[in-house]
């Protein structure tokens, strides 16, 4: 289906990397993307708000904890666009909840403005971070915190766009496909991989951009080689991301990749040099 329009909801700004391959290939073949992170990640990986932290309370300054949450959150967001900006991703949107912790208890107004964006961009499928705690897709944190909330609240969005309200005349809206990254699941739980090896160094320039978070072009190299390819591991790609869909999806017969078909009478030789690249 040509001309789908994706919806990728995260608690921080960086969260959108382990699908930003996936969606650059989307953006390419003419679909559109829009990428929203529900907090600006000011607490998140922010190394000198954790030392001025670490001090007593009567040595902490007020004034630069308060200085360096804006700071960060600006070249948080400066990032997330630039990084966005490398697979093509121009509908980058940055919402105004706190991290750790963002709930939907204490920001119920959180699932609204999420139902706003479901109305307003219509999207054909959705990507969110996992909601699950407990049962056999329990969240592999173990316990709540921003990603999880995230998805909740996506998935409380979601439910709301399909209903409708009296006093809301826009037209309801029912999104007909429901992702989660793999990241947040064991590797055994995924339900399918992306091939994103044609857009491996756009990973890991996408990594590079993060300086907010320490990333080197070093680290950024070998993190993205590492996950990518463990990622691809066993799946005939050179470098993928992973994804768990909600719910089987209804086909009218079997199908089959025409990669898969085209692995299968591949010599041993030539797999070995597709998976390394070679």
């Amino acid at each position: 289906m040509a001309g789908l329009k994706i919806l990728s909801v995260n608690a921080h700004p960086h969260d959108f990397t382990h699908m930003a391959g996936t969606l650059g290939i989307h953006v390419a073949d003419g679909d559109t993307a829009t990428v929203v992170s529900m907090t600006g990640g000011a607490t998140t990986h922010n190394i000198a708000l954790r030392d001025e932290m670490a001090k007593p309370v009567d040595k902490r300054d007020e004034k630069l904890i308060e200085k360096i949450n804006r700071e960060y959150a600006d070249q948080k967001a400066d990032e997330m666009r630039n990084a966005c900006a490398l697979f093509g991703i121009t509908d980058v949107r940055i919402l105004s909840y706190k991290d750790k912790l963002f709930t939907i208890e204490e920001n119920p107004e959180a699932v609204d403005e999420l139902r706003d964006i479901i109305l307003e961009i219509r999207p054909h499928i959705m990507i969110t971070q996992s909601p699950y705690l407990t049962g056999p897709r329990g969240h592999r944190l173990g316990a709540r915190d921003d990603h999880s909330e995230t998805g909740f609240a996506s998935i409380e969005a979601r439910t709301l766009a399909a209903i409708p309200r009296y006093e809301d005349t826009r037209p309801t809206h029912k999104i007909p496909a429901t992702f989660f990254p793999g990241v947040y699941f064991e590797k055994d739980e995924w339900d399918f991989v992306v091939d994103v090896s044609d857009y491996y160094e756009k990973r890991v320039q996408a990594e590079e951009t993060y300086l907010s978070q320490g990333s080197t072009p070093e680290w950024s190299r070998k993190r993205i080689g590492v996950t990518l390819g463990s990622a691809a591991w066993g799946s005939g790609a050179e470098y993928a991301e992973g994804f768990v869909q909600e719910k089987p999806f209804l086909l009218p017969k079997i199908t089959l990749p025409e990669s898969l078909l085209e692995q299968a009478n591949e010599s041993e030789a030539d797999r070995m040099k597709r998976v390394s690249g070679s």
